[in-house]
């Protein structure tokens, strides 16, 4: 299935990061998929990781599997190609319950995704991780790549007690990749987005170290940000919660920075985040989760329309739950159905 630029010259991708529901999904979650598709009217949608809860109560591979066909189920039914990369957290039930090996859960479930015709995702020829690869866009004349898309497996978890991070071969894969497609447009780097679920250190050069008192700030997500964070250099949006990267330096950015071709990357992993910044001429964006199982606040999605002719100067639009439901989810509502781990957090910690 090729993807290709409209008459128009446009490109929209709706983004979901973090549905983390489970084969039972919350209503919630179910609603802000289908009224953001609705919203959007996308060409392609993006899974941003974490795209079922991993380890649910009673989780079996049989379970697993209906979890995947229920997330599945709005965007099958409107008949819209879908990419997806993998989050921390979507192999856990398989390994922590149903004894499979990390990469053995995460094959499993790519599997499962594939059943569906408008599954683009592929395992990717990388050793590490399971879903880095590419999808070029076609010009609108269909003559030429005019866009690419980078998706990443970013890990799950560090050797250091933090979260993972693009392995060197994903960086040499890329790096390899991208200057294949340079030379096929004429020694010019391909404009493209990069789509990752862990988020880059750089997130923290949007940010300034403020006393804890100050308010807005937040606890840094990193050992290598200890202290309180807030932002000030995002035009969109705003820091929640601390970017939780990994707490191993890696060259992924730099690597970005040296080929030249990355427009902007997005994440999902900080759920209540839905910053947009720039960093030595890189857009670093926030997706906020969709999903009601897990934790949250303002839960949706964000849209992106690239224009063709320019695409620098592409749109994008945080698709929040206030916007997109019909009705008010609680906040009380949201708390007790916040995922396990921060049931016994107080409110302000939560959010």
């Amino acid at each position: 299935m090729e993807l290709k630029f409209k008459e128009n010259g446009t490109f929209k991708i709706l983004i979901l990061a973090d549905a983390q529901d489970t084969d039972a999904p919350q209503k919630e979650t179910t609603d802000i998929i289908n009224y953001s598709i609705e919203r959007a009217a996308p060409d392609l949608i993006v899974l941003l990781g974490d795209n079922t809860a991993g380890d649910f109560e009673g989780v079996t591979p049989k379970r697993t599997k209906e979890a995947v066909r229920k997330l599945l189920f709005p965007i099958e039914e409107k008949e819209i190609p879908f990419a997806l990369v993998f989050g921390n957290h979507d192999h856990e039930g398989l390994t922590h319950k149903c004894g499979f090996e990390e990469k053995e859960a995460k094959l499993f479930l790519l599997e499962e995704f594939q059943k569906s015709p408008l599954c683009l995702a592929v395992k990717g020829e990388c050793r590490s991780g399971v879903g880095t690869y590419n999808l070029p866009i076609l010009s609108s004349d269909g003559k030429k790549a005019a866009f690419n898309l980078w998706l990443m497996d970013s890990g799950t978890y560090d050797c250091n007690g933090g979260y993972g991070f693009v392995q060197p071969d994903q960086t040499e894969w890329y790096r390899k990749t991208s200057d294949e497609l340079k030379a096929q447009n004429g020694g010019i780097p391909v404009p493209s987005f990069l789509f990752q679920h862990i988020p880059v250190a750089e997130t923290y050069r949007l940010m300034k170290q403020y006393p804890f008192y100050v308010p807005g700030s937040v606890t840094g997500g990193s050992k290598r940000f200890p202290g309180f964070y807030k932002g000030y250099k995002n035009r969109q949006g705003k820091f929640s919660e601390a970017p939780c990267c990994s707490n191993t330096p890696n060259d992924q950015f730099e690597s970005w920075k040296k080929q030249g071709d990355i427009l902007c990357a997005f994440f999902g992993h900080d759920h209540t985040n839905d910053y947009l910044g720039r960093v030595d001429g890189i857009d670093l964006c926030a997706v906020p989760a969709a999903g009601y199982y897990s934790y949250g606040w303002n839960h949706g999605a964000r849209s992106v329309t690239i224009h063709e002719n320019s695409p620098e100067d592409y749109d994008t639009e945080i698709l929040s739950e206030h916007s997109l439901l019909p009705y008010t989810v609680l906040p009380k509502y949201k708390q007790r159905h916040g995922y396990c781990e921060y049931k016994n957090r107080k409110p302000w910690q939560i959010f």
